[in-house]
């Protein structure tokens, strides 16, 4: 063999030798490159369809009133989810009926309804709290923190919080696309004068408070929301109508077609508007939740809590409503409903009661329905808040 022919042999066997090498590379990195490519659909999958965790049914079937919820709302066919704490622990959780009827999905535990106006009890007491730190006082004019709603009568944060300040009745409209631009709005609008300070429910009330809580804080409603209720209490159950981790868990709304009596499915278009008024949706077990901690002074001082859950008809709290929700003789009431969803709890020191429905199917409505359970099921009714007392 001459040298020149060695020479381009030992050139062959060199580029062999590294065609080799690459082939072994790229066979030993694809398997690994595919797996990243595997878990990142995966990860992307979880993050869109969940939040991987799931609430398991109880029932307490040792506990007769319990026993007795539970086969009334199968009885009257309710759909929805039922929550019942009794002295703070909770004893039934329960999902009843169907959470989409196109894809006939149950509703369960861990479903989620859309609260509606029962978010104003959550607004309240993010307000509450903005109040106790002393970065609004409920007595200023909305002007003070929103120096561009001006009216031709001055409106108090406490006429908005109470519902007496004489605003337009809020009509959502799909043109707006934000709070910002529904409580613009609402300023434009201005005041009904027959209304002013007369009591009159109103959601622009809300969404004007929620846009206040924005200015101060310099946050969005969300980031209050999440830092100053839903982490604190560890509502692992709640979400906001755009949250992508939580759509699989949130109920579809109905009402029953009056001609054929079948459930038309609602579609929500006008919740970006809504902060603060009724875009939240929660399971009725977080709920319970809430109030429990409202109760157990988690949120606020004893101080703070016991006027604010008791009082009523008093110089501090001059009639039943109050940030949100309801003060009466024998029990707290939150209630709110939007796009075919109910959501509606009774609660004393004893019970929380919560049903959330995605569906109005029977004469028997939501309210009805916890009115039997608190009044004739759980035999409350007495003697809770003494009306016209400080507590």
């Amino acid at each position: 063999m001459t040298r020149k022919t060695h020479k381009k042999l030992l050139i062959i066997l060199s580029i062999c030798f590294l065609l080799l090498t690459i082939v072994i590379i790229y066979k030993h990195y694809r398997p690994f490159e595919q797996d990243i490519a595997s878990s990142q659909d995966q990860t992307t999958k979880h993050n869109n369809e969940s939040h991987g965790k799931h609430l398991n049914t109880i029932v307490d079937q040792k506990d007769p009133e319990i026993e007795a919820i539970n086969n009334y709302l199968k009885q009257v066919e309710f759909n929805g989810t039922a929550a019942v704490f009794v002295n703070g622990k909770l004893k039934l959780n329960k999902g009843y009926g169907i959470q989409n009827f196109e894809e006939n999905k149950e509703n369960r535990a861990d479903t989620l309804y859309l609260i509606g106006s029962a978010q104003k009890f959550t607004t309240g007491l993010m307000l509450k709290q903005l109040v106790n730190e002393k970065k609004i006082n409920m007595n200023d004019p909305v002007e003070k923190y929103l120096p561009w709603f001006k009216t031709k009568k001055p409106i108090t944060l406490n006429q908005l919080m109470l519902h007496k300040s004489g605003l337009y009745k809020y009509k959502a409209s799909p043109n707006y696309k934000n709070l910002n631009e529904a409580v613009h709005a609402i300023q434009h609008k201005g005041i009904e004068n027959k209304f002013y300070n007369k009591n009159r429910y109103n959601d622009a009330n809300y969404l004007v408070l929620s846009s206040v809580i924005e200015a101060v804080t310099n946050k969005s409603y969300v980031e209050n929301f999440n830092k100053r209720i839903a982490r604190p209490q560890h509502l692992d159950f709640t979400a906001f109508f755009d949250n992508a981790k939580f759509q699989s868990y949130m109920a579809d709304g109905y009402k029953k077609d009056n001609v054929l009596g079948n459930p038309v499915k609602q579609v929500p278009n006008v919740l970006e508007q809504y902060y603060g008024a009724g875009n939240l949706y929660m399971a009725p077990s977080d709920m319970g939740k809430l109030i429990l901690s409202l109760q157990q002074n988690k949120i606020f001082s004893n101080e703070i809590t016991n006027p604010l859950i008791h009082e009523s008809l008093t110089k501090l709290y001059p009639q039943p409503y109050r940030y949100g929700f309801y003060s009466f003789g024998d029990k707290n009431r939150i209630n709110g409903g939007f796009f075919g969803q109910v959501f509606t709890s009774y609660f004393n020191d004893k019970y929380i009661v919560v049903l959330g429905t995605n569906y109005e199917n029977s004469s028997i409505n939501n309210e009805k329905k916890i009115k039997h359970i608190y009044y004739q099921i759980l035999k409350q009714g007495g003697l809770y808040n003494n009306v016209g007392q400080k507590y």
